[in-house]
């Protein structure tokens, strides 16, 4: 059966900045917040894989909702998703990683996130038939079950071990990460589709487990997707992120978290260029100041030469149609 997915943000744009390029490579964890959010939530492939893993609903269309809900009063406590989306139209879900803290401490944040979504939907002049499930997904990198030797554990109306009650419209899935060296003693091949992930969320960042994970993908074609994915981040990507959002911070960009991590790529690439083509430099001389294409460079001056009043937005669009 055929999936399809919708994204609410924009797909990354075709050209690559060579900043971006991995020139250099180092082994990050799937658990850092920009690695989850841009390999697993921004591909439709490995998220629908991930979440079809559960068996708690069939997948027939997928969509990647805003992260931020909106605030009904000066004293509600943000929230700020790690992911959250909708299945079939029918199901909110929410995908939260928690590297520290505790059984109830997160669930009680759990709970709390459940009533949000619920309370969020727009039901006036509906029958409450009508409102939505909610399934909540947490993969904790902690010692979250009391025993080792426990990789998921879920249930629709009460989490077991803690005892809390939930009611019959929300799912919660937990898959703990951390303790996952049991299933050394277990073939590869017999792995199951949530031990996998398990392992790969759990042991990415660790140099000593690549051959175990590079023997997971020899048998699991979405998980290699997902690894070589990984691997073509630069090494640098925590302080080039850092860098992007200062200069798009400058450019008064309005919503800086919701813009695509190559776009905002770009971004920084316009602004170096039009910032050294005021200090009268040539084409080919920014080129090599900032290693990029001349070609590109070339473009973005162009078009800012015939049309100055363009933004950088607008300059990248206009790239982007050349592509």
């Amino acid at each position: 059966m055929k999936i399809q997915t919708t994204l609410v943000r924009e797909n990354p744009v075709p050209y690559i900045p060579r900043i971006l390029y991995p020139r250099e490579s180092k082994t990050h964890s799937l658990l850092e917040d920009g690695f989850f959010k841009n390999v697993i939530a921004n591909d439709e492939k490995a998220m629908t894989n991930f979440l079809s893993q559960w068996r708690y609903c069939e997948i027939n269309s997928l969509e990647i909702l805003p992260q931020e809900q909106k605030l009904d009063h000066a004293l509600q406590k943000a929230i700020r998703y790690d992911v959250r989306g909708i299945i079939n139209g029918k199901i909110l879900f929410v995908i939260e990683v928690q590297r520290q803290g505790t059984c109830a401490k997160v669930l009680k944040r759990m709970e709390y996130y459940a009533a949000r979504l619920l309370a969020a939907q727009k039901m006036r002049g509906k029958e409450y038939e009508e409102l939505k499930s909610v399934w909540l997904i947490l993969i904790a990198d902690f010692n979250f079950f009391p025993n080792p030797g426990i990789i998921t554990d879920e249930t629709e109306t009460r989490l077991k071990i803690a005892q809390i009650p939930l009611t019959t419209v929300i799912h919660l899935s937990i898959m703990e990460t951390g303790r996952t060296e049991f299933l050394r003693k277990k073939p590869v091949q017999e792995l199951m589709g949530l031990e996998r992930w398990a392992i790969l969320f759990g042991n990415s960042g660790d140099p000593e487990k690549q051959e175990w994970i590079r023997s997971i993908c020899e048998q699991d074609e979405e998980i290699r997707k997902v690894v070589k994915k990984m691997s073509e981040w630069p090494k640098n990507y925590e302080e080039y992120m850092q860098q992007t959002m200062e200069i798009m911070r400058e450019m008064d960009l309005e919503d800086l978290r919701e813009i695509d991590f190559h776009r905002g790529a770009l971004y920084k690439v316009v602004h170096q260029v039009l910032k050294n083509a005021k200090k009268g430099r040539a084409s080919k001389e920014i080129a090599e100041i900032l290693d990029e294409e001349e070609s590109i460079v070339q473009q973005i001056l162009s078009c800012h030469n015939e049309h100055p009043e363009l933004s950088a937005e607008q300059i990248i669009k206009r790239i982007e149609s050349y592509a």
